[in-house]
């Protein structure tokens, strides 16, 4: 009598155990799908455009009179600008004497004793990056203008497509004169 019982109970579980391994196997092959689907794709979460344009546009504006400027383009950066992965273009001062100029128009500006035209020069510069970030394809993406001091580069102008992220320079605006008659 204990043989037969054994039997139905021994089936029982064997068909547990085959509809477990099923269910275990299906769940398995989903979720592998799902991931390699994800690491097939690594350009999926990856700037796809270049900048053509904009880095054209950026080279003529500051290398008007020779070479003053080199303009680079730099994809998937992760830094504090974003939490996506962005693309980033960086104006980098090249001249010698430029960069003299303006280390002396920044520091003077940063630290409230700049003459009009330091500021003015600084804020050309703030707007010439804005204007070309406003042509971005995103939020995430970045301009940048950069120039050497010693071993490292200090940033004067950061923007991206919607927002100044070096705040720009306070200028006075010229005031027009009433006429009288």
């Amino acid at each position: 009598m204990h043989g037969k019982q054994r039997d139905p109970i021994n089936q029982k579980y064997l068909i547990i155990s085959i509809i477990g391994v099923v269910i275990f196997a299906i769940l398995l092959s989903v979720l592998t799908l799902k991931n390699t689907g994800k690491a097939t794709n690594p350009t999926a979460s990856q700037p796809k455009t270049e900048y053509k344009s904009i880095k054209k546009s950026l080279d003529k504006s500051f290398n008007q009179n020779g070479r003053v400027v080199a303009v680079k383009e730099e994809n998937n950066i992760n830094d504090s600008t974003s939490k996506h992965p962005h693309t980033v273009i960086i104006v980098k001062l090249t001249d010698k004497q430029t960069q003299k100029y303006m280390k002396t128009s920044f520091e003077a500006v940063q630290a409230g004793n700049a003459q009009e035209d330091q500021k003015m020069y600084i804020y050309s510069i703030q707007k010439i990056i804005s204007t070309q970030a406003k042509k971005l394809d995103n939020n995430y993406d970045v301009i940048q203008f950069v120039y050497k001091d010693g071993k490292k580069y200090v940033p004067v102008a950061s923007s991206q497509k919607n927002r100044f992220l070096i705040k720009p320079v306070k200028i006075k605006q010229p005031t027009q004169k009433a006429t009288a008659s």
